[in-house]
């Protein structure tokens, strides 16, 4: 499961326990009737029901249903006389996650069987894509423990390990043979190792390793740090550290950060006191970091730029505080693709040429995609002949999940790009598929669609997914390949 998919859950299953704070949101009765639930007082859930209540009873804010509160606190007697009375097993909450989902995550093992015995839906996914069996299968590792440890501390809740570690492989287990996907989770297993090295996220922490192979130790570790760029000189790697959450992605606080690819060098170029996102490296071998950073006054972006080895405080704007720019990737020639609201040649996407201490100059692309929706996570190849990116259709709202990934070819010269063809998630399935980007030799694009890591061929047009383990998967990148 994934991190945010897991916190929305648990912060779910806290907030069940906060009757205090439900108090605007439900009437006496169905109050009642979930803290019944929570504390698996069979008599009051009877008493409840008897006088009204709906079994069914969700909350707009959070979207847990009285058999939700009851699976998640692991109160079996109470799951099963919800069961009787009529609890539909299959509603989701706001992440689209069922009590099965719930239920098999925590390693709830009996209400598992009860719902299943219930005839729940045990292929249902939710927002990203993940049936419950998705939640509880692969190998226990390092980073899915420290991920139950930081939910307990962040919520103040008693992770019993133990009892989910052995759990987890029982549930899946069942699962899978009531499904009919032992077969599938077999196969899936199979990752081949690609020949392909890569850095990633996973869980928070940055690895580089052989894409289809097990990764081994992270570089970084004890922080959440986010879209490690590989270095065209193949030796450094850029990537932000979030050192403040806040459910509005904007509104984290964040350190731009280097390393080395074996782990050595780390330094901090920004002071931590700025929202800074979507850091990537010039191509032109100068090893020049950029990227962009929240205006706090207008909520718009800035362009940004610093250099290897300098202290925080030295970076310096690329892009006028007035209006908004954001930076995608570079050119050997030294300009940047940028989405920009431009005051006089009005929003679109350019290519930048910037110039320190001065106005940069903007170059319009000419794109049909671009006049009825967002190209957003481009990426250009190294031969910067061809794009890859993440498509929606409309500018407005603006949503992760539901995107399709699309090549096309691309003109520095002619100011264009053309020929755009999907490539993944062209039916538009409601799955987190996102940040596409190029192999060195441009023969295959890396990109994942949670919670997992994917191969796409060019000349095939073969997709292989390449991440293993359990985790959280995020943000591919290539070898020696800037975005």
């Amino acid at each position: 499961m994934k991190r945010i998919s897991t916190y929305s859950l648990v912060l779910a299953f806290f907030m069940g326990f906060g009757f205090t704070a439900m108090q605007p949101v439900f009437s006496q009765e169905t109050v009642d009737l979930w803290a019944a639930a929570a504390t698996g007082d069979l008599d009051a859930v009877n008493q409840r029901l008897a006088a009204g209540a709906d079994v069914n009873a969700k909350a707009p804010s959070i979207g847990l249903t009285p058999l939700m509160v009851a699976s998640l606190a692991g109160q079996t007697e109470a799951a099963e006389l919800l069961l009787e009375k009529g609890a539909d097993p299959d509603i989701k909450n706001n992440e689209g996650n069922t009590t099965l989902h719930m239920a098999a995550f925590f390693g709830h093992v009996e209400i598992v069987e009860a719902l299943a015995a219930a005839e729940a839906d045990l292929k249902s996914v939710n927002v990203r894509s993940e049936t419950a069996l998705d939640t509880v299968k692969g190998e226990w590792d390092d980073g899915l423990e420290r991920l139950y440890l930081g939910i307990g501390e962040a919520l103040g809740l008693d992770i019993d390990l133990e009892k989910i570690k052995t759990a987890r492989p029982e549930i899946a287990a069942l699962l899978a043979k009531k499904s009919g996907q032992s077969g599938e989770a077999e196969a899936e297993a199979e990752v081949q190792a690609t020949g392909f090295t890569g850095s990633y996220f996973k869980n928070g922490e940055i690895h580089v390793n052989e894409y289809g192979t097990p990764e081994g130790e992270p570089l970084t570790s004890g922080h959440q740090d986010f879209k490690p760029s590989w270095s065209k000189t193949d030796d450094m790697l850029v990537f932000f550290r979030r050192l403040v959450h806040h459910p509005v992605t904007v509104n984290w606080i964040t350190q731009i950060c280097i390393i080395n690819v074996d782990g050595t060098g780390f330094h901090a170029i920004t002071d931590g006191t700025h929202t800074d996102f979507n850091q990537t490296w010039t191509r032109d071998g100068s090893n020049t970091p950029i990227w962009n950073r929240k205006n706090p006054q207008r909520g718009s972006f800035i362009v940004m730029q610093s250099a290897v080895g300098t202290e925080p405080g030295e970076e310096i704007a690329l892009t006028d505080k007035s209006y908004h720019n954001w930076a995608y990737t570079c050119l050997i020639d030294g300009r940047i693709l940028v989405q920009c609201a431009h005051p006089e040649l009005g929003w679109g996407y350019f290519l930048m040429t910037p110039n320190p201490g001065g106005e940069p100059t903007y170059e319009k692309l000419d794109c049909e995609l671009a006049t009825t929706g967002l190209l957003d996570r481009v990426s250009i190849s190294p031969s910067e002949d061809k794009v890859c990116f993440e498509y929606q259709t409309g500018r407005r709202p603006y949503k992760d999940t539901g995107r399709t990934l699309y090549i096309a070819d691309f003109s520095a010269d002619d100011l264009s790009i053309t020929n755009a063809v999907p490539f993944a998630n062209e039916e538009g399935a409601n799955r987190w598929f996102a940040y596409p980007r190029w192999t060195k030799d441009e023969s295959a694009i890396v990109y994942h669609a949670s919670p997992s890591l994917y191969l796409y061929t060019l000349e095939d047009g073969s997709t292989q997914k390449v991440s293993m383990g359990e985790g959280d998967y995020r943000y591919p990148h290539m070898e020696a390949t800037p975005k």
